[in-house]
């Protein structure tokens, strides 16, 4: 039982250090391609996942948005930054 529970924390502490916030351009909802400020390789449909709450439209092309790199090395956005 305690060597199950340390492979749990092990694992969810993992997850925590490689999942990071990053910061991009939006640059097309169709395709859905962003930016990231530290790549230059723009991130692509398959990368990208949003949350339905984060309501961009086709309008805020350009604008800079907040991303959260998870561990499976997908980038879900969380919205538009201010």
């Amino acid at each position: 039982m305690h060597a199950a529970l340390q492979k749990i924390f092990a694992g969810a502490k993992e997850g925590l250090t490689d999942t990071k916030v990053e910061f991009g351009d939006l640059l097309s909802l169709s395709p859905l391609s962003v930016k990231l400020d530290q790549d230059p390789t723009p991130l692509e449909a398959d990368e990208i996942v949003m949350l339905r709450s984060a309501d961009l439209k086709p309008e805020d092309a350009g604008k800079k948005v907040a991303l959260l790199r998870c561990t499976n090395g997908q980038y879900l956005i969380l919205g538009e930054v201010e």
